[in-house]
């Protein structure tokens, strides 16, 4: 299910408005600190999750994969096969790459993760 229809023009506008939503408060606290001087870091999951929830499973896959420093990183990758990562500047900002080259198809996560996704998609 879509909440609106998937084009460029609106995938822009709601990309948009997920970053600008991003506050420390929608990731897990262990990685607080780091996020204060990296403000992508620790949102990779709730954003792509989030932009899944706005156009759906039709529209946006997510997919995940263990970085340089062996942390989980996800993004997005639409019906076109185009990547997309709202938090790609916690790499770039870093002088590092992304791991897309190791990306693997993945599943919307539970717990505590759902949480967060939903307060993120009340406020887009």
């Amino acid at each position: 299910m879509t909440l609106i229809s998937y084009d460029k023009e609106n995938l822009e506008k709601v990309s948009k408005i997920i970053v600008e939503n991003l506050t420390p408060d929608l990731i897990p606290k262990k990685w607080r600190k780091r996020n204060s001087v990296n403000p992508m870091f620790g949102h990779c999951y709730t954003a792509s999750a989030c932009l899944q929830k706005v156009f759906g499973t039709e529209n946006i896959k997510l997919y995940r994969a263990k970085d340089d420093e062996d942390i989980w990183h996800w993004w997005a990758v639409d019906k076109d096969g185009e990547i997309i990562d709202l938090t790609v500047d916690q790499f770039y900002n870093m002088g590092r790459t992304p791991p897309y080259n190791k990306g693997k198809k993945a599943g919307q996560l539970g717990w505590g993760y759902r949480t967060r996704v939903k307060k993120l998609l009340e406020r887009v």
